[in-house]
């Protein structure tokens, strides 16, 4: 599809009125068509940080799919809890979350090559992840760091969470903890930690919340100019 090849190349206004044009053509008898054309809009929304239409798309999108009887696509859920966040509605965020983790978890026929459950898991992950770091925004850092740990010990990969720690074990005088998270997510995952020195991509691509890109700048400033 056009539209989504569009969507790829960062052309969010072109997307934008391939999927209006899509959407015209697909007729009300075709309701899961729809909805994943208004799913696609949704994102392409977003991509011009229009949130409030993002999320009037992806409302839609998931009250079609319940009309004929489907569950919600956690893919949705997450997108749609992503936009409650730019918003900084952080409690509907993180109900966002929580269901789309849940509903990974629940889902069946997410395979990745070989019959894995890949895809079905790395969603769960990152469900489950953003709904940690929504926590922490609302004010229960302890919570947030117990949450943080269960995802990194069911994804020692995820260098995300371990980033993430750090920073709040920091925050919280754990210092050692918080260095040995930082070490193991440079330099033990693959991905590495480079990005997560970046604020504006921490904020505006991976979208953690205010709080936490906070305690990761504390956490980064006093390892740059120890005392």
């Amino acid at each position: 599809m056009r539209a989504q090849a569009l969507f790829d190349g960062k052309n969010f206004p072109a997307a934008l009125n391939d999927f209006d044009a899509a959407l015209r053509l697909t007729p009300a008898s075709r309701a899961l068509d729809q909805a994943r054309l208004l799913a696609g809009r949704g994102l392409a929304y977003e991509g011009i940080s229009d949130w409030v239409g993002a999320m009037k798309d992806y409302d839609a999108a998931l009250s079609l799919a319940k009309s004929v009887g489907q569950l919600p696509d956690p893919y949705v859920l997450n997108s749609r809890g992503n936009c409650h966040a730019s918003l900084g509605e952080w409690q509907a965020a993180r109900g966002d979350y929580l269901a789309s983790a849940e509903l990974f978890q629940r889902a069946a026929g997410f395979h990745g090559p070989g019959s894995s459950n890949t895809p079905r898991l790395d969603g769960a992950v990152f469900a489950a992840s953003n709904a940690a770091l929504m926590l922490a925004q609302l004010g229960d850092e302890a919570g947030a760091v117990r949450e943080m740990q269960a995802v990194s010990r069911r994804a020692p990969g995820s260098a995300d969470m371990r980033a993430a720690l750090a920073a709040l074990y920091w925050s919280q005088g754990r210092e050692s903890e918080a260095e040995t998270e930082w070490e193991f997510a440079c330099n033990k995952i693959s991905v590495g930690c480079s990005l997560y020195k970046d604020e504006d991509w921490l904020f505006r691509i991976r979208r953690w919340p205010p709080l936490m890109v906070q305690r990761m700048h504390n956490f980064l400033a006093i390892r740059s100019n120890p005392a």
